[in-house]
């Protein structure tokens, strides 16, 4: 009876949004969900109900990407694809997510005319390059880097696209008066439509709906559109990594109330890592690489956001999942998304917080256990400072150090 009303529940919540987010794609499910809902039988009434939801895609210069399946999925719906493939990308502290295949302006140039060419004049929706604009507001690394003539170059090649609709990102934490020059700056280069906030952040929504309110202000009128995929708390502190407080907001849509706000949107899968978050604030939840699925952070998002807390939906870990009936194969690969390379996680970036947070080594205690019991799940943590959960991994599993501070279950033929 209990997985009925979990059905009946998500069919409502799917019939709530068909409507307000009809325009913008679902078609393809991030990876990370794919090989998670084999990996956890438990979680599938949970992954199915974001499943339902339109997701950024990334486009990055880490690998492979999904932009071709992508678009042939999407048919005339409208996919979200965000930008993320600057040389020396996110340089500030931390640095999870820097490194990539583009090393100067040549390569980024030729990186996106690829993107260009994929996408023709399809409608898209384009969030460029993640804290950039922040980085290179606060006079630090984003300046020596050249992060504004490199956003100039993909704004001109992106606008080529009489349909594309083009946000560059402006964290949360940027140096408003700097980052209103350099918007100002990037208008000439192209059709910038307006601001993306709070990528892979925390920020409530009444906060971001300030910050739009400004920014458009300053800037002639440029449009927002919201990161909502974790926002359903706001923010307690200014952690940006693997925060404890998360929880996943509203489902996309364009339906925002609000004239400035274009769109909600997912543009964190939420679930995956930010990073291992080590050297964090205590509100910072030690994980695994950028862009892994994270059992403990997935769980966490789902038990304290909006399907579980609005919508009534049964907690993990509350007995109305399905249960484990047999350890996972490994082997299982989906029949809808092809085999990634090792890189296809999705990337975080890990600088959207204020350059002054404190970096203090945490103790972490996790606000999660493992699953079954005394046995922690594959992919879920197992040892680490400060961890108190299951350290026996279950069968076909062994504890793999990572650092200090997390170990893994991963597969005992690893």
């Amino acid at each position: 009876m209990k997985v009925s009303i979990v059905s009946s529940a998500l069919s409502l919540a799917a019939l709530a949004y068909s409507a307000s987010s009809a325009n913008l794609c679902n078609a393809v499910e991030p990876y990370s969900y794919v090989t998670a809902a084999t990996q956890y039988p438990e979680l599938k009434n949970a992954i199915q109900a974001l499943s339902a939801n339109p997701i950024a895609t990334w486009y990055t210069d880490r690998g492979s990407n999904q932009v071709a399946q992508i678009l042939s999925a999407c048919g005339n719906s409208v996919p979200t694809i965000v930008v993320y493939g600057l040389p020396n990308k996110d340089c500030g502290e931390g640095g999870f997510s820097n490194g990539g295949d583009n090393t100067n302006t040549q390569q980024y140039t030729a990186w996106i005319q690829t993107l260009v060419s994929l996408v023709g004049n399809k409608e898209v929706i384009y969030i460029l390059e993640p804290d950039a604009v922040g980085l290179t507001s606060t006079g630090g690394c984003g300046v020596t880097n050249g992060y504004q003539n490199n956003l100039k170059v993909a704004l001109g090649l992106l606008s080529t696209n009489p349909n594309a609709h083009i946000y560059v990102d402006v964290a949360s934490w940027a140096t408003q008066s700097a980052a209103v020059s350099i918007l100002a700056d990037l208008k000439k280069a192209g059709r910038l439509q307006g601001i993306a906030i709070n990528t892979s952040n925390y920020r409530a929504t009444s906060e971001l709906t300030a910050l739009c309110n400004t920014y458009s202000s300053a800037t002639g009128g440029l449009h927002c559109v919201f990161d909502t995929s974790r926002n359903f708390n706001g923010a307690s502190s200014n952690e940006w990594c693997n925060a404890r407080f998360g929880g996943v907001g509203v489902p996309p849509t364009s339906n925002t109330g609000n004239p400035l706000v274009d769109y909600y949107l997912w543009i964190k899968p939420p679930g995956e890592s930010d990073g291992q978050c080590t050297g964090q604030s205590a509100d910072a939840m030690i994980g695994p690489a950028a862009g892994t699925f994270f059992y403990d952070g997935f769980k966490t998002l789902w038990n304290q956001g909006y399907y579980v807390k609005q919508l009534g939906m049964a907690p993990i870990g509350s007995g109305g999942e399905p249960p484990v009936t047999s350890s996972p194969s490994t082997t299982v690969q989906p029949t809808s998304t092809p085999t990634p390379t090792t890189s296809r996680a999705t990337p975080a970036p890990t600088t959207s917080r204020p350059p002054s947070t404190p970096s203090v080594q945490p103790t972490p205690t996790p606000t999660t256990s493992s699953p079954s019991g005394g046995v922690a799940q594959p992919w879920a943590q197992c040892g680490g400072s400060g961890y108190t959960g299951p350290t026996t991994c279950t069968q076909g599993y062994k504890c793999s150090y990572s650092n200090a501070w997390y170990s893994q279950c991963v597969p005992s033929s690893n």
